[in-house]
C-alpha cells in the first residue's frame, strides 16, 4: 500500500481566493473527503495542513516541513483557482493540475485527476508545469497541486454545489490510484455509546442593535476581514487598501488582528448578523450568531 501526503492551501490567517465559494472552507473538506476514501483504500495518509502560519511564506514553508518528514508516494495539495469574476456565461472555467515537470511521477496521476473531474462536467484545464510554486518545488516526494475550479466564476461554483464535494473526492482519489473506489463513508458510531451533550440553544434573533455610530469598538476575533461591502459576497480588501491606521493593526493579507480598535461609521443588520462599516471598509460585526466586535 502507499503512502500519500494531503493538505489544504492557505489558512484563515492567510486566506486563499473568495467570491461564490471560500478557498480554505472547500480545500480543507476536499482534503478531509480525499484523506478519507485513501485510507478506506488500505493507505497510510498524513494530514499536511498548516493552519497557524501568520505569513503566507511561513503557511508555505509549515506545509512543506510537514510533508518532508513523511517518505511518500505522492504529495497532493488542494486548493481553488481564481481570475476575475464571472457572473455566469453557461461556460465554467475548470479545472487544472500542476506538477513540477513532465518527468515527475506526479504527472500521469495529474492527468488522470483532470480527467476524472472533468468528467464530472468542469472544463479540462490540463496538467500545467510550474517550476514557481513553493510546494512543488521544495517537497521531497512528487507532488501535484489541483486547482479545483475557480471560485470567482459563478458556472464553476453551480456546478461544484450541484455535484457535491463527496463526488468530487472520489474524481480526485480515483485519479491518484488509477482505479475506481467507493462513495465517502460515513462516520462510523464509537463501539461505546457516549452521552450527547445537551443540544445548545438556537441563536437569539437580535431584536436590537447595539453599535452606535461614532462610537469605538474592539475586535473579538483575530484575522478579521474588511470587505468592500456588507455582506460574504463582497471581496476582502488588501492590505494596501486599508487606511494607515488600520494597516499598523493588519496582517499582511490585510486581516485585523485581535484587539483592534475600531470606529462605528454604519451598521446594517441582515438577517441576525450585524455588519459595521469603518473607515477601511465593512467588517462582521455580529455573524452567524458569534460576536466579532464588542
Amino acid at each position: 500500500m502507499g503512502v500519500y501526503n494531503v493538505h489544504g492551501g492557505h489558512n484563515r490567517i492567510v486566506p486563499g481566493a473568495g467570491h461564490y465559494m471560500d478557498e480554505v472552507t472547500e480545500d480543507r473538506k476536499i482534503t478531509a473527503g480525499v484523506i478519507t476514501l485513501l485510507q478506506a483504500s488500505g493507505h497510510t495518509v498524513h494530514n499536511c495542513t498548516d493552519d497557524v502560519g501568520k505569513t503566507v511564506g511561513a503557511n508555505l514553508a509549515n506545509i512543506v516541513a510537514k510533508c518532508n518528514t513523511n517518505s511518500a508516494d505522492l504529495d497532493i495539495s488542494i486548493h481553488q483557482n481564481a481570475a476575475r469574476v464571472d457572473p455566469g456565461d453557461g461556460k465554467t472555467k475548470g479545472v487544472e493540475v500542476f506538477v513540477y515537470s513532465t518527468s515527475s511521477k506526479a504527472y500521469a496521476a495529474a492527468g488522470r485527476v483532470c480527467a476524472k473531474l472533468a468528467a464530472l462536467g468542469f472544463t479540462n484545464r490540463g496538467v500545467k508545469i510550474s517550476t514557481g510554486l513553493y510546494v512543488l518545488k521544495h517537497t521531497k516526494s512528487p507532488a501535484m497541486l489541483i486547482e479545483v475550479g475557480f471560485v470567482d466564476d459563478k458556472d464553476d461554483a453551480d456546478l461544484y454545489n450541484k455535484v457535491g464535494v463527496n463526488a468530487i473526492c472520489k474524481a480526485i482519489t480515483e485519479g491518484i490510484l488509477d482505479k475506481s473506489v467507493g462513495a465517502v463513508p460515513a462516520s462510523k458510531p464509537a463501539t461505546t455509546p457516549t452521552p450527547k451533550p445537551a443540544p445548545k440553544p438556537a441563536a437569539k434573533p437580535v431584536s436590537s442593535n447595539p453599535y452606535k455610530t461614532g462610537s469605538t469598538y474592539t475586535l473579538k476575533a483575530d484575522a478579521l476581514r474588511v470587505r468592500t461591502g456588507a455582506g460574504t459576497n463582497y471581496r476582502a480588501k488588501t492590505y494596501k487598501e486599508l487606511s494607515a491606521n488600520a494597516r499598523k493593526n493588519a496582517y499582511s493579507n490585510g486581516n485585523l488582528k485581535k484587539g483592534t480598535r475600531v470606529t462605528c461609521m454604519a451598521t446594517k443588520m441582515i438577517g441576525n448578523d450585524i455588519w459595521m462599516q469603518i473607515p477601511s471598509g465593512w467588517i462582521a460585526a455580529r455573524y452567524g450568531g458569534k460576536v466579532y466586535v464588542g
